[in-house]
C-alpha cells in the first residue's frame, strides 16, 4: 500500500497549501504575495471568497473553475472557515462577539462541519483534476484555537485533541493534507494586538472572541510547538516558520522564498520562469 509521501512523489495530485497562524500576523500578506506569484507564472487564479459572496450557491464546484476549454483556472484560493453556509455562521454567530458564547464542543463540530463541506466540495476535485488550492488556515486552527478554547473550559489537553481529530472533516482533511504549511510567527506580542487594533480602524474588524491579547498569547506556543508540526509531518506536510514581525514587506519576501524553494523541490519550477 503507498505512503501518503510516496503518492505525492509520483505526482497524483496537485499541490495544497495553507496558511496558517494568528490573528492579525500577516497571512493575507502571505496569501497575497503567493497569488501574485502564481499570476506572474501565467496561472490563472479563481478567488472562491469573491466566489461564494458573488453566488448564491456560495463554494464553487469543479464545474465552476475547471471544464475545459471553456473554463480552466489553474490554481484556486480557498479559506477556513468558508464564506458560505455553516463558515459564514461561524464567523457571524458562533465566534463573533455576542453574549451567546457557543461552548468549545460546539466549535470544534461546526469548524469541522464547515471542513468536510469545502473539502468534498472544492479542495478535493481540485486536487484531482490539476489546480493548485492555497488556503487559508486549515485543521492547524482547531489544533489551536479550539483546543485552547476546550483548555479554558476545562477540557482534559488529551481529550480535546481526541474530540478535535476524531471529527470526519479533520480526519478528511489530514488525509488530504497541505503539502506546504506556512506559520508566520512574531516575537513582540504587543505589537500583534497593535496590528489588530489598526486592522479594525483602518481595514476590518472580524469581530471575533478571539481578537485578544491573552488568548493570542497562549495560541503562540502551541502553533510553534513540535507536536502540531510533527501531527503535519507525519500527513507528508513540509511544515515552514517565519518571522512576520519585522515588516509586511519582509514577510512576503520570505514567503516567496519559501514558496518558490518548495515548487523546486516539488520539480514545478526551474530558472526559466
Amino acid at each position: 500500500m503507498e505512503k501518503r509521501g510516496e503518492e505525492r512523489r509520483i505526482g497524483k495530485r496537485e499541490l495544497f497549501i495553507s496558511v496558517d497562524g494568528l490573528d492579525g500576523i500577516g497571512k493575507g500578506e502571505i496569501e497575497r504575495a503567493l497569488i501574485s506569484f502564481e499570476q506572474k507564472l501565467g496561472r490563472s487564479v479563481l478567488d472562491c471568497i469573491s466566489f461564494s459572496r458573488a453566488h448564491s450557491k456560495g463554494l464553487p464546484e469543479i464545474g465552476d473553475f475547471w471544464q475545459p476549454p471553456n473554463i480552466h483556472y489553474n490554481t484556486i484560493v480557498t479559506s477556513d472557515p468558508s464564506y458560505a453556509g455553516i463558515g459564514v455562521a461561524i464567523r457571524d454567530e458562533i465566534i463573533a462577539r455576542n453574549e451567546r458564547n457557543y461552548n468549545a464542543v460546539v466549535n470544534i463540530q461546526a469548524y469541522a462541519i464547515d471542513r468536510l463541506i469545502t473539502m468534498k466540495k472544492t479542495v478535493i476535485p481540485a486536487l484531482k483534476n490539476g489546480v493548485r488550492v492555497i488556503q487559508s488556515r486549515c485543521v492547524a486552527a482547531s489544533l489551536t484555537y479550539q483546543f485552547l478554547k476546550a483548555i479554558e473550559e476545562n477540557i482534559p489537553k488529551e481529550k480535546a485533541k481526541e474530540m478535535i481529530l476524531k471529527q470526519t472533516g479533520n480526519k478528511l482533511q489530514l488525509e488530504w493534507a497541505p503539502d506546504l504549511l506556512i506559520i508566520p510567527t512574531i516575537k513582540d506580542m504587543k505589537k500583534l494586538i497593535e496590528r489588530l487594533e489598526n486592522r479594525k480602524k483602518f481595514e476590518k474588524d472580524d469581530k471575533s472572541v478571539f481578537d485578544n491579547l491573552t488568548f493570542q498569547e497562549k495560541l503562540k506556543p502551541l502553533y510553534e510547538s513540535k507536536s502540531l508540526k510533527q501531527l503535519f509531518e507525519s500527513h507528508g506536510t513540509e511544515v515552514k516558520y517565519l518571522d512576520a514581525g519585522v515588516s509586511p514587506e519582509h514577510t512576503r519576501k520570505q514567503a516567496l522564498e519559501i514558496y518558490i524553494e518548495f515548487l523546486r523541490k516539488k520539480g514545478c519550477f526551474n530558472q526559466n520562469h
